[in-house]
């Protein structure tokens, strides 16, 4: 029984260690030259991107041993077998998950008239923002005339 327990803390020391190793590689995803862009130079002016970057993700582990299932129809069970040399059952599982994302916000524009940085304007994000907020208005004013009986 001894040799199930350890080739189970085996599994999950293994396991843990390539979690370990995929957290790191997304930790390491969150560094400058994943929010800011590649210079690119034009004349006297030099444009550098810059973006927003989340992510994020979980991991889980589990494992464990309990008593052997019930016999089945046919079996005899091995009444006279001491307690522990009785037959367990185990398991172990590992998940996980995760995800990132990335979306443009400014570009720092170098010149000779020093340094601007421009906003990029998410048209679509503006666009669904208002209809959102238009849709939950008229949802509003629907309840409440029906609320009002008129």
């Amino acid at each position: 029984m001894s040799h199930m327990f350890s080739n189970l803390a085996q599994s999950l020391d293994k396991r843990q260690e390539q979690s370990l190793e995929v957290m790191g590689k997304l930790f390491g995803a969150a560094q400058p030259g994943a929010v800011y862009g590649e210079p690119v130079v034009s004349g006297n002016y030099t444009v550098i991107p810059a973006c927003e970057v989340a992510g994020g993700g979980g991991f889980g582990f589990g494992g464990g041993f309990g008593p052997a299932p019930a016999p089945t129809a046919g079996e005899t069970p091995d009444k006279g077998e001491p307690q522990s040399q009785r037959p367990v059952s185990g398991g172990g599982g590992t998940g996980g998950g995760g995800g990132s994302t990335g979306r443009p916000v400014a570009v720092i524009i170098i010149g000779p008239e020093g340094v601007a940085v421009r906003p990029v304007v998410d048209v679509t994000k503006i666009t669904l923002a208002f209809l959102t907020a238009w849709g939950a208005m008229l949802m509003m004013l629907g309840k409440m005339r029906r609320a009002g009986g008129g």
